[in-house]
């Protein structure tokens, strides 16, 4: 009776994580868009004066970024691993003398003697949709942007402004031929 019990259990256990596997869906399965897009992915609020360039570097597998403010202001160190929740890592004063930032690897940077300041020219940038090439439109656009730089070879972009930081992330639709392709591919290949 006992190990009748035991069998019913495990039997039951069984079909029901086997119902729970058929059933499941990933956790992080993002759909892919139908058409193309350049989508904001986060803000960060920046206090100071503008930022005036960006360095990106990597350090192990994390994305860090340089904002520079410009002589006589402290540089901000932004980790953008996590494009959705970059993270303020710190403020870098910089050195007496030191105006602006000429290299950087990872965590280490080179500060050297330039001009007194570099003059920014505040403009603005629109995000654009082509997706109906006859009547292309508007779909976001930055005023006073004092810093633009692509990260992660183009796939990541970063805007300034007096409102912050802005991570903009590129969105490539898939193609359907492809996708139905390789749906063919995986069914019968196995």
């Amino acid at each position: 009776m006992r190990n009748t019990n035991i069998r019913l259990r495990a039997t039951f256990l069984v079909g029901a994580m086997a119902a729970l596997t058929l059933n499941a869906k990933p956790k992080h399965h993002h759909e892919a868009p139908d058409q193309d897009q350049i989508a904001i992915q986060s803000h960060i609020q920046l206090a100071g004066a503008p930022i005036t360039g960006f360095i990106a570097t990597q350090h192990y597998n994390r994305s860090y970024v340089y904002a520079e403010r410009g002589a006589g202001n402290p540089v901000t160190l932004i980790d953008v691993t996590d494009t959705a929740h970059p993270v303020v890592v710190s403020e870098i004063s910089m050195t007496a003398g030191s105006s602006a930032l000429l290299s950087v690897a990872g965590t280490a940077a080179i500060m050297g003697q330039g001009p007194a300041s570099k003059e920014v020219v505040p403009q603005s940038v629109s995000i654009m949709d082509f997706s109906d090439p006859a009547q292309p439109k508007v779909t976001r656009t930055f005023e006073g942007i004092t810093a633009l730089e692509k990260v992660s070879n183009g796939a990541v972009i970063l805007l300034a402004n007096k409102e912050g930081v802005w991570v903009l992330k590129q969105h490539f639709a898939l193609d359907p031929k492809l996708e139905e392709e390789y749906a063919k591919e995986v069914v019968y290949a196995h």
